[in-house]
């Protein structure tokens, strides 16, 4: 388990590295088949895809984040007898040793303090304002010794936590009372804690899942043996949403790459295709940038239909 944080941390280095070389170098468009006779390729929602799956991952790592910032406290107590001289009659007593651990819930050790001579605890109240002015309370767990009053944990407790806490202090109140108890061990998770990592994976990737489904996949399949063009439009990787269009090849008099004003500024393309009609087919749903890409759909389309 020690090795988890790395090994998360290059499968997210390499997963990244590959969506941003998709995203800039990597094509619009897929080749499905290419033969004397056929042409089949998918134009691909790429900003979407990249977005919906950037977006998603960011869901892995709340969830992994979530587990290794929020602390689990372990006490964890033993009876150790001592023989105390006094008088020259020789009495048996006993101090309380403790060790209080906090991991990860991955069970990776993060800090680690020995108590000695344990004799009590107990709750305080501290009143605390948020940013708006508005008065709340937290509730930290103290552990006493001697010289010494040591936090339970890190975090402290709210009100909604309240009665976990106190249950913490009955425990270990009622070993301190039991003298036959040897040993106590008493274990704090962050359960709600748990529940929000998860509703957060859930929502970030419900939210990519979204993200890719706005995205438009087109399919063009070109088949000499037909005589025929056929155009898929869809959805959610063809599940959701799909039109065909069917045209014959002997309609197609040109394929260009139009361009049109960006709302930024220069300029945004799309591949069209001229029929005999005077209709006009653009591959694509809408205008977007990458004119060279566009250019190299059309030629390989000219190129296809021009050989024999």
């Amino acid at each position: 388990m020690e090795n988890q944080p790395s090994l998360l941390g290059y499968i997210l280095l390499i997963t990244n590295l590959l969506l941003f070389w998709y995203f800039l170098r990597g094509k619009n468009f897929k080749i499905d088949e290419q033969t004397p006779n056929k042409l089949n390729f998918t134009i691909q929602p790429k900003w979407f895809l990249f977005i919906g799956l950037f977006i998603a991952q960011i869901g892995i790592i709340c969830l992994y984040t979530i587990f290794t910032i929020i602390p689990v406290t372990q006490l964890s107590c033993e009876r150790v007898p001592q023989n105390l001289q006094a008088s020259s009659i020789e009495q048996k007593s006993s101090t309380i040793i403790c060790q209080l651990r906090e991991f990860d819930f991955f069970s990776n050790q993060k800090s680690q303090k020995e108590i000695s001579g344990l004799i009590g605890t107990r709750l305080e109240k501290q009143t605390k304002t948020d940013k708006e002015g508005k008065v709340f309370y937290t509730y930290p767990v103290e552990l006493l010794t001697n010289t010494e009053s040591i936090p339970f944990r890190r975090i402290s407790y709210s009100d909604y936590s309240l009665e976990e806490a106190k249950l913490i202090i009955l425990k270990i109140k009622n070993f301190l009372a039991e003298p036959l108890e040897k040993s106590l061990v008493v274990t704090q998770d962050d359960t709600a804690g748990v529940y929000a990592a998860i509703g957060g994976t859930l929502f970030f990737f419900l939210v990519g899942l979204l993200i890719i489904a706005a995205g438009s996949f087109i399919n063009c399949n070109f088949d000499k043996e037909s005589n025929s063009l056929t155009i898929s439009r869809y959805r959610w990787f063809g599940k959701l949403g799909k039109a065909v269009f069917l045209y014959s090849l002997n309609e197609i008099v040109d394929i260009k790459v139009e361009k049109s004003d960006s709302s930024e500024g220069g300029f945004v393309y799309r591949v069209t295709l001229m029929l005999a009609s005077s209709e006009t087919v653009p591959l694509t749903g809408c205008y977007s940038s990458g004119f060279e890409e566009k250019q190299e759909i059309v030629k390989m389309i000219k190129s296809f239909l021009a050989a024999n």
